[in-house]
């Protein structure tokens, strides 16, 4: 029993850490961003969602296409409640575009085809 309440606490301060240190990964993400003037993507979801799942392909292609001019970000909320609630999801997946300035400019919930979003970035002058 006492083997099982300290495997409990152990788990449960890991994924503490994991929080925040992912909150700091993203932050850190965003400052650079910001710096190098380049629009942000946040794809806020989890992993085992299937529709967050598919966006996965999306991101990677978004990645690849536009590495200099976009920063794409997945956040995981099993791991991240912290932003998760600082950019107010509610539902999974949401994308939240920022501008060169941090300024959110598009949010989307569910799938976002990459052929809805890349003229939606070409109209933020990408």
């Amino acid at each position: 029993m006492k083997s099982k309440r300290i495997f409990l606490f152990t788990f449960m301060m890991v994924m503490t850490m994991v929080g925040l240190c992912s909150a700091d990964v993203v932050q850190d993400s965003l400052d650079s961003a910001k710096k190098q003037g380049k629009l942000v993507m946040l794809e806020i979801g989890s992993v085992g969602c299937i529709p967050c799942d598919k966006m996965k392909a999306v991101m990677d292609k978004l990645r690849t296409d536009y590495k200099d001019k976009l920063e794409v970000i997945f956040i995981d909320v099993r791991y991240d409640r912290e932003n998760m609630r600082r950019f107010g999801v509610t539902m999974i997946p949401t994308q939240v575009f920022l501008d060169k300035t941090g300024k959110e400019f598009n949010r989307h919930i569910g799938f976002y085809a990459l052929e809805e979003i890349v003229p939606m970035l070409k109209k933020q002058g990408m």
